[in-house]
Formats: structure tokens, sequence, C-alpha cells
């Protein structure tokens, strides 16, 4: 499994950088969840920029997506990858790779956790 941190600087921009390897040990332990879902986007979604709603983690149970970050760059989450994701900025934008619909397990955890 690959772990990413999508995050905002202080200006608003969103960045995604992998996760630092000395935090992944907060990951291991057990967090409080306030709630979650199960996201199914079809081919051809594509998703302007938003903001994420708190502190999510989103993992990619199927699918491929491009999320798109304000700092101009692109990332591609596959199956298995997990994001941790607090980009309450400007956002990101994403988008449906190819022809198989993405599924996405998203996590609203405290932002404390």
């Amino acid at each position: 499994m690959k772990i990413f941190n999508q995050f905002s600087d202080d200006a608003g921009i969103s960045h995604v950088e992998a996760f630092p390897d000395g935090e992944i040990q907060k990951l291991l332990e057990w967090m409080p969840a306030k709630a979650w879902r199960l996201r199914v986007f079809p081919p051809g979604t594509f998703l302007d920029w938003h903001p994420a709603e708190g502190k999510l983690l989103s993992i990619v149970l199927s699918g491929e997506f491009e999320i798109g970050t304000a700092d101009g760059k692109t990332f591609r989450s596959k199956p298995g990858t997990l994001r941790v994701v607090t980009d309450t900025g400007k956002g990101h934008t994403a988008r449906v790779i190819g022809n198989e619909p993405v599924m996405l397990l998203m996590v609203d955890v405290p932002a404390e956790a």
C-alpha cells in the first residue's frame, strides 16, 4: 500500500507528497472516525476545484483517479493508494482515468486524529 499526504500550505495551495516515514506509525494506531462512505465515480467523471471537507482518509478500492493540485502537478491514485486529505484551501480537481469506475472508501476523521 502506498500512503500519501494531500494538504494545503499556508497560502492555501494544495500538494501531494509521500507520507513522512516518521509519521506512518500514527496511522497504525486506532484513531476515531466520525463517518465513512463509499463513493463510485463512472468513467469520464471530472470533479472541478473543490477543497477537502475536513480531514479524510481516502482509499482507492478500484479504478484509477488523477488528482490535480493547486501547485500545478497531477497525481495518480490506483487501487491500494491511501491519501490523508486535508487540503482545505483552494483544493484539488479529480478525474477518472480509463474505462473502469473508481470506487473510493472515504473516512471522515477528527482534525486532531
